[in-house]
């Protein structure tokens, strides 16, 4: 399914030399990193991070597809996608860039976060104030047409 999302935020990271591995480029557990710093911020922005109502994200699947090493030094962007939003779920994107030369793709990814109830661990429908912020991700989903099948 190619999901209709949307560009919500940015996000310049410097890449550090803690971030290098023995093969001279960034270990690729650190592009999961540079994924959850954007959407940590993201959150933040959008003051969805804190735990309102002792509810809130979790990341239940993640992945990303390597497309080249990142070197160093470097300074990466994260540009973060949203999908349109489910009774608990919604879809964040990542694509990874050189923050100096756009045309250099680092890698992209994707998570689905399903909003919990911190203290049972099950989920939710995604919470009112959090529905909103993902209203311009719905509001730009494909509308879907019932099919008959005959």
């Amino acid at each position: 399914m190619n999901e209709q999302k949307i560009l919500v935020y940015q996000l310049s990271l410097p890449v550090r030399w803690a971030d290098m591995d023995v093969n001279a480029h960034v270990n690729n557990t650190r592009y999961f990193t540079y994924f959850e710093s954007a959407r940590l911020a993201w959150f933040e922005s959008v003051c969805a991070r804190g735990q309102r109502n002792g509810q809130g994200a979790v990341v239940a699947h993640a992945s990303c597809n390597y497309r080249r090493p990142i070197p160093y030094p470097e300074t990466v962007r994260v540009n973060l996608y949203v999908g349109a939003p489910r009774r608990s779920s919604f879809t964040t994107y990542y694509d990874l860039f050189s923050a100096s030369d756009e045309s250099i793709k680092y890698g992209d990814g994707q998570a689905v976060m399903v909003w919990v109830d911190r203290a049972s661990g099950k989920s939710l429908p995604i919470a009112d104030y959090m529905r909103s912020v993902l209203a311009p991700a719905k509001a730009s989903a494909p509308r879907q047409r019932n099919k008959t099948i005959i």
